[in-house]
């Protein structure tokens, strides 16, 4: 019965702040979300309500963080791609809420999601490898630039071949992990630029009125 009520209530987008400081004081909570995440018949739903929960769980995170990256990397390994791409989009979301603390989770969630950068069908593929792209972006903000560093030249390599795969997604989710690349590394990124400036700029003319404005909003370099 907990478990329907709070997955009904985690599913309303109007929850106010103090009314999730409530649930998250009632220790039932973690067995009770982690109960819809591994359960088939919810574990999409609750995914995606836990995604939305962990982008404001920012004071209370650390008491949930290691058991929510424990359960979601185990769904990488079995859940559907439908379900994948959502658990790889909540883990770029408690990076985002836990900062600095997710720095233990960094390595191994890296070594689980890069082999999604690789995939190259249409639908379903297309977008865990986008959302994974994302997360990545996520996670280097998360960490800082020393950390993600080794993985910084590779991560480059494989957003250019997002662009060239002919997606529109993908090419979005390349140029936004441009933006935040830019904005993580400053001047280390400018050797990129020769590389990076002409398919943004193919993009603009091809973009149509307003997604040319969110390419340039991603993409703004930090200025001294």
């Amino acid at each position: 019965m907990l478990q329907n009520i709070l997955f009904s209530y985690l599913c309303v987008h109007s929850l106010l702040y103090s009314e999730l400081q409530t649930i998250l004081k009632g220790t039932p909570f973690s067995q009770a979300i982690m109960t819809l995440v591994n359960d088939p018949t919810t574990q999409r739903s609750a995914c995606t309500a836990l995604d939305a929960l962990l982008e404001i769980l920012h004071d209370v995170i650390d008491q949930y963080l290691q058991l929510i990256m424990e359960r979601l990397a185990g769904l990488l390994d079995s859940a559907p791609l439908s379900v994948k791409a959502v658990v790889t989009g909540a883990m770029g979301s408690a990076a985002h809420a836990s900062k600095d603390k997710f720095l233990p989770y960094f390595q191994p969630t890296m070594g689980r999601l890069q082999h999604f950068l690789v995939l190259t069908g249409e639908g379903e593929e297309t977008e865990l490898r986008g959302i994974t792209m994302d997360a990545i972006g996520t996670f280097a903000e998360a960490v800082g630039k020393y950390i993600f560093r080794p993985y910084f030249p590779d991560m480059m390599k494989q957003a250019f071949q997002g662009i060239e795969m002919g997606s529109a997604r993908l090419r979005e989710c390349s140029f936004l992990f441009f933006g935040v690349m830019a904005k993580v590394f400053g001047e280390e990124f400018a050797p990129y630029l020769p590389s990076v400036v002409p398919p943004l700029l193919a993009s603009f003319r091809q973009a149509e009125h307003g997604e040319e404005e969110e390419l340039t909003r991603a993409f703004i370099l930090p200025t001294a």
